[in-house]
């Protein structure tokens, strides 16, 4: 089997490294999201969808885009029902919408679940089907979506930048990993105005989602020199600010280098794919609905332990990038000093290491579906057996 993996491995690192794509239009820093609204009216679009949820509306997420919106004469829809880990009924409805007010592009605030929802009303509404299953996969659209303006609320998923989307199914509540080169937004604004009003937790939780997609990015097999720089700077900028930013929601220039720590590490993961983090953590937020972030960081350094030396020489980059550890020590010390620093973060922001309500006997399902995932669409340094992937689950009840 894991020659089976290996090869798909290959051929999904081949296929990211070089299919086009297409990097967003970004406007960067406070405020920016008024320059993102005036590319909507230069563009010529006189009416479009506002994709987000029913929190960020109600705390006033949307007035300045509303407020740009009107002084320019674009009339919007707003569909505001997406939740964490988005189901598939709700882009339907999102989607349906989109169609019945004859909307021209779409528009996002918030985070990850919300970019990843808007991102299917895009392509769906050019790709029409009913069935998620039809979307499962690699490079499953035939044509291009309509034009996406996002506004991402955190700085950790990289979804306004990446070329894929993780939507669940409503009734299994399986997670469906959708990557297509076609996805990728064309224009972001990366608004720390909009960011501060995070809370510590989420801070916390997205911006461990962040140094996810930089560390796996950078020892995912496939990566070239752009995305290893991408994803070394992306780690040492979240080991420089995400703690400022967790104890301050008010230090802008920590908010406004988180954003860019994401935004790098979600060009990288689009390059090179992930791994056995993500195989995990979706099957955590599948069973117990923790949020993706909180599951990503539950089981990263336990993950890169587990790969053993395999990945000792890379760890050592990132820690020298990030100046932890000794610059002169070997590439093995380095590596352990790196996971402690990732055990370390996690402590010093609060952060709960076990999902609520995870039982025993969710462990062979956890390590099955992760390993599954992973095998098929990961291009990881080493694919695991079951049993040390089951001793990373089973520390978790």
């Amino acid at each position: 089997m894991s020659l089976l993996y290996k090869l798909k491995g290959r051929i999904v690192s081949s296929l990211l490294k070089f299919l086009p794509i297409q990097l967003p239009v970004v406007f960067k820093g406070a405020g920016s999201t008024v320059q993102l609204c005036g590319q909507i009216d230069s563009l010529g679009y006189s009416k479009v969808l506002i994709v987000t949820d029913e929190v960020l509306h109600k705390l006033g997420a949307l007035d300045v885009v509303k407020a740009e919106l009107d002084k320019s004469g674009i009339a919007y829809a707003i569909y505001d029902k997406v939740q964490p880990n988005p189901l598939f009924s709700q882009v339907l409805e999102a989607l349906a919408l989109f169609q019945q007010e004859q909307c021209q592009a779409v528009v996002s605030i918030g985070g990850g679940s919300v970019i990843d929802a808007a991102k299917m009303v895009a392509m769906m509404h050019t790709n029409p089907g009913d069935k998620l299953k039809k979307y499962d996969g690699i490079q499953k659209f035939k044509k291009a979506g309509v034009t996406q303006f996002v506004v991402p609320s955190t700085a950790g998923t990289g979804s306004e930048v990446s070329v894929g989307a993780v939507i669940t199914d409503d009734t299994t509540h399986a997670k469906f990993v959708i990557i297509d080169t076609k996805m990728a937004p064309q224009y972001v604004a990366l608004d720390s105005e909009i960011m501060k009003g995070m809370p510590p937790g989420i801070t916390a939780a997205t911006g461990m989602d962040a140094l996810t997609h930089a560390v796996e990015s950078y020892l995912a097999t496939g990566g070239g020199e752009a995305s290893d720089l991408q994803a070394k700077t992306a780690t040492k900028l979240i080991f420089k600010y995400l703690k400022r930013a967790y104890q301050n929601g008010e230090d802008m220039e920590a908010r406004d280098n988180m954003a860019l720590a994401a935004f790098y590490a979600g060009v990288a993961m689009s390059r090179t794919s992930l791994g056995y983090v993500h195989g995990v953590a979706h099957q955590l937020s599948r069973l117990c609905e923790t949020p993706h972030g909180l599951a990503n960081a539950m089981v990263l350094p336990e993950v890169l332990s587990a790969y053993g030396n395999s990945v000792h020489k890379k760890l050592a980059d990132l820690a020298r990038e990030a100046g932890i550890g000794n610059a002169d020590d070997n590439d093995s010390q380095l590596a352990n000093d790196f996971i402690q620093a990732i055990k370390d973060l996690r402590s010093d922001m609060a952060m709960p290491l076990k999902p609520k309500g995870f039982k025993p006997e969710y462990v062979q399902d956890v390590t099955d579906a992760a390993i599954s995932e992973t095998g098929n669409l990961y291009p990881v340094p080493r694919y695991m057996s079951k049993a040390e992937i089951s001793v990373v689950v089973q520390g978790l009840v």
